[in-house]
């Protein structure tokens, strides 16, 4: 049965826990997380059981009470359970409520069948396993028929909850794509098993999209792994109060799922139009003096930019209690209301870097704490400072208050919310560590972290944007190191955190943000150039680093945020103006590119808000009919015109690829046995001996899988060292080169001298020496390690004569060449020049450093602008409208006022652009809408591309009138 909320409250009380207590002690279901009240039956109830509700159906199976209620159209919520609901809160996730959808049930011996005029749900009365098919019967997904989930359960931190896991059986070929940033090179999630906890570069969303037009949405918020066996694909979750809770979306299209997404979650609201160009960030600016230097030589070199950035310490130390107290030190920040104000006079906007940690001596810490609501384990950084409670919506106001004070109200335009995964005890990249890092902190205002793991970033994301929404009519803009399902409402962005800088690791920006965007997430950014920068010794004066640098701007060109940030090196873009001007050419052409995209840009940050539109797409998206694209890593959409293909590896300054792992047949014990002999010890110098291992190869990446636990008898992961001995036995004659890839510190001791020494904390890096050596030959050697902390792997690697030689060989090669796959369905063009080409192949393509694949797809308009310094500049500025014949297009420009929230009452105007491929033919719509200050004339200039004839052209001036400009056929 349904009652409502009030007449709930009514009878029970207002507490949701006292609602939960009083719904069992009449013989009713807990309370569920969205406030209804469902009748189970009698406890000793068997065999298959339902009973119809407004909403849905209940049904009971062998002590699995399971619930299906409509929440739109297409979308449907999943809960099951052993007869309890073990929550006390409401959903932190689901904003939506039950719909009252018009359904019919079809009982039959073997199925029950709920059917709307948009879905169908069969039930099996024999497992209780549903199948959702669509309106016209095609299949879309099933629970695993023998069974779909387990539940268990458990007391976790002393409270009830459920450990559970269900499972689908996913179609052979389907692609199944989402989950967040979880650091994987790959798109598609089949195969894979992910460990889904927030880290410092995961970036944890717990939604899946399949390429077979449905998507799942877990409302879980605890440690959860997914995996994709030939049984199916399971989700298994730690601590679920609720018992197995899922919403799935249905509808046909990705497009349609992220809708039914942010129906459920809350919708994604407008950015500043700043917001779209460039964002120059560094760790960090050390005075006020040193910002504002920054942002005036970006202006007198006229180098586009919207936003500068402070990163962390402006507030004072990390060794004193003043950490992220929204203060500014008086020495280093004297006059932070003046500083603000000559970087508004150059037309930039100040994003400010925040953190959940407080330092104790704050005027915010004293006030937490005379509430209880700060953690007691100390920041890492910092060893007086504590996290707050983000859960408690005191906590939140308490913490927007002094944000407000001492940020906002002196003009700082938006916030950078850092360590929100929750950083606390170590600034960790490994989820094993994170887990137990955050599980530290105990209890919150709401549970136990065990069951609220995940999802601090939206707590306090949520908090800040409640802030400045009641407070101001200032758009707010939020980055945030992590996120979680619903960050969308809260006007977050997350980007993937301290990444490294190498090849390999800009290539997994590609397909993890895609896997960010998916979700329903539509705003995301990256380090631009990777935050440390270690294997490139010299950083921007090395010119292999300066060409990796070139190219990653240019995928930055098509992030939605697009954003330069990192450590220890320069890399402001003007610098490499005398530095290396093919470099700065390619930067100049990037950021000009983007700015030029801005009306494109734009125009579809409203569809983001208005129409649950997403800019950075995944191929399957856009082309779920061609299987070809499933597993394509590198390439994507960026609206519904543009495709890409960033250049992902070196051509001018080419890199040795990775020396292999030594194969465990040429390695022998000291006793004679296939491997290495280790010993593992307490300590980073051999201190306390503990287990003793034997190795068949020497590649580890601790506690990487089947690893679950520390080896050797380790209490940790962190300082620790061990010692391997044994042979190589050497397969052929000639030069080798053999050496170790490490993070920490490493020694290759060969035939008893000291041969490769890195002995220092730092990221993975390899080094290596050559020797002659013999077929058979016995190579006596000796390998030492420590680990400090963070992240923690070891390889020992060699290069046999035949690599060597492959190498030598390999190094006479310069290839410009890029292999683009686009496809099928529709023409493409050359954005470069103009060419027009068939999809479903594979086009080669010279890219010298200035260009990189970029594709329009036929049937599109492209609305440019002119090349500007920063995005507001030129509020009438002329638009270049480009038209790529070969089908039907549409496009609708649009604009507002750029800063604030008017255009929810309806103070914004658009323009439709509809292109006919039979009349040859650009309509422009009449003007709808307005706002203050709309620019009531604009020059537009018309360029019509066939890929046959040269461009056509046609100018005119709109004033808000229809017009149609006809071209020749």
């Amino acid at each position: 049965m349904r009652i409502s909320r009030r007449a709930f409250a009514a009878l029970t009380g207002s507490s949701l826990a006292a609602a939960a207590h009083a719904a069992h002690a009449k013989g009713l279901s807990a309370l569920d997380t969205n406030g209804h009240v469902i009748r189970l039956p009698a406890p000793n109830a068997s065999g298959f059981q339902y009973q119809r509700l407004s909403e849905g159906v209940q049904f009971y199976l062998n002590g699995v009470t399971k619930t299906v209620l409509f929440y739109g159209p297409t979308t449907v919520r999943v809960n099951a359970h052993l007869g309890k609901n073990h929550w006390t809160n409401k959903s932190i996730v689901i904003l939506g409520h039950p719909k009252s959808v018009a359904f019919q049930i079809e009982d039959s011996k073997t199925a029950l069948r709920i059917k709307s005029a948009a879905l169908s749900i069969e039930i099996d009365k024999a497992s209780g396993a549903l199948s959702f098919l669509s309106a016209d019967g095609r299949l879309y997904t099933r629970e695993r028929a023998t069974s779909p989930q387990a539940i268990r359960p458990v007391t976790l931190q002393d409270a009830q909850s459920y450990e559970v896991e269900n499972s689908f059986t996913l179609k052979p070929g389907e692609g199944i794509y989402g989950f967040g940033y979880v650091n994987e090179a790959t798109l598609n999630r089949r195969g894979q098993n992910l460990l889904l906890v927030q880290t410092n570069t995961g970036i944890i969303i717990p939604v899946m999209v399949s390429s077979e037009g449905y998507g799942i949405l877990w409302d879980t918020y605890s440690k959860m792994r997914f995996s994709d066996k030939a049984d199916g694909a399971t989700l298994w979750a730690e601590s679920a109060p609720g018992g197995v809770d899922y919403y799935f979306m249905g509808g046909g299209s990705a497009d349609k799922v992220i809708a039914a997404y942010r129906t459920l979650t809350g919708a994604a609201p407008m950015y500043p139009k700043q917001a779209f160009g460039l964002f120059m960030s560094k760790e960090r600016y050390q005075t006020q003096q040193r910002l504002v230097e920054v942002a005036e030589t970006f202006r007198n070199e006229g180098f586009p930019l919207d936003y500068i950035v402070q990163d962390w310490q402006y507030w004072g130390s990390d060794k004193d209690g003043s950490w992220s107290g929204m203060i500014w030190d008086k020495e280093r920040f004297p006059d932070p209301d003046g500083m603000i104000r000559k970087i508004h006079d150059l037309h930039l906007k100040l994003m400010i870097s925040i953190w959940p940690s407080i330092g104790n001596d704050t005027a915010l810490a004293k006030e937490l704490d005379s509430y209880g609501l700060r953690f007691k384990p100390l920041h890492w950084i910092s060893k007086k400072a504590r996290i707050y409670d983000a859960f408690s919506a005191k906590g939140r106001q308490i913490y927007f208050k002094h944000i407000k004070h001492g940020l906002l109200d002196k003009g700082v335009d938006a916030l950078w919310m850092d360590g929100t995964e929750v950083e606390v005890g170590t600034a960790c990249w490994d989820a094993v560590e994170v887990e137990a890092d955050i599980k530290s902190l105990g209890v919150n205002a709401m549970g136990d972290f065990t069951r609220y793991l995940n999802p601090y970033t939206l707590m306090t994301t949520q908090g800040t944007y409640d802030g400045q929404r009641a407070t101001g009519n200032k758009r707010v803009l939020t980055l945030t190191r992590s996120a979680w399902a619903g960050a969308q409402r809260t006007a977050a962005t997350s980007w993937s955190g301290d990444i490294f800088a190498s090849w390999k690791t800009f290539a997994e920006q590609i397909s993890g943000g895609l896997n960010v965007t998916i979700t329903g997430n539509p705003y995301w950014t990256q380090d631009t150039g990777g935050f440390f920068v270690t294997t490139f010794p010299g950083g921007e004066k090395n010119p292999a680093y300066r060409e990796l640098f070139a190219r990653w701007f240019q995928f930055a060109v098509f992030n939605p945020l697009m954003r330069v940030h990192g450590t220890s090196i320069e890399r402001e873009p003007y610098i490499f103006k005398t530095l290396d001007p093919t470099v700065y050419a390619a930067l100049l052409d990037a950021v000009h590119l983007r700015y030029r995209l801005l009306p494109y840009i734009y125009s579809l940050s409203w569809q983001v808000t208005s129409s649950h539109y997403t800019l950075m797409r995944a191929l399957p998206m856009d082309f779920p009919h061609d299987p070809r694209v499933y597993d394509i890593n590198d390439t994507f959409m960026f609206g519904p015109a543009c495709l890409v293909q960033p250049v992902t590896r070196a051509m001018y300054n080419l890199q040795d690829p990775p020396a292999t792992t030594i194969p465990a047949s040429a390695l022998r014990t000291p006793d004679g046995r296939p491997g290495l002999a280790g010993q593992y010890f307490e300590g980073e110098n051999f201190e306390t001996p503990k287990g003793k291992v034997t190795d068949v190869k020497l590649d580890h990446t601790w506690p990487g899988p089947p690893l679950a636990e520390a080896p050797g008898g380790l209490s940790g992961l962190n300082s620790f060292s061990a010692r391997w001995e044994g042979q190589i036995i050497v397969p052929e004659d000639g030069e080798f080169e053999l050496g170790l890839e490490g993070d920490d510190g490493y020694r290759l001791f060969i035939d008893g001298k000291l041969a490769v020494e890195d002995w220092a904390n730092g990221a993975a890096r390899y080094k290596g020496t050559k020797l002659t050596l013999k077929r058979g030959q016995a190579v006596a050697v000796k390998i030492e390690y420590y680990q400090a902390t963070g992240g923690r792997s070891l390889r020992l690697a060699w290069r046999t004569p035949a690599d060597l030689r492959a190498l030598a060989e390999s190094r006479k090669v310069t290839d410009l060449t890029m292999h683009t796959y686009l496809p099928a369905g529709s023409g493409w063009y050359d954005f470069w020049s103009g060419e027009k080409v068939a999809g479903g192949q594979t086009l080669t393509r010279e890219t010298p450093l200035n260009v990189f694949p970029f594709y329009i797809r036929e049937g599109s308009i492209l609305p440019l602008g002119p090349v500007m310094q920063y995005a507001t500049e030129q509020p009438d500025a002329p638009y270049e409208v480009r038209i790529y014949a070969g089908a039907d297009a549409a496009f609708t420009l649009y604009e507002d006022d750029n800063e604030t929230y008017d255009y929810e009452k309806g103070a914004y105007c658009t323009c439709a652009l509809n292109w006919s491929q039979a009349t040859q033919t650009l309509s422009v719509g009449a003007r709808h809408g307005g706002f203050p200050g709309m620019a009531q004339k604009r020059a537009l200039r018309f360029v019509l591309i066939d890929g046959q004839n040269p461009p056509q052209t046609r100018s005119h001036l709109y004033d808000g009138q229809k017009v149609a400009i006809r071209f020749k056929g």
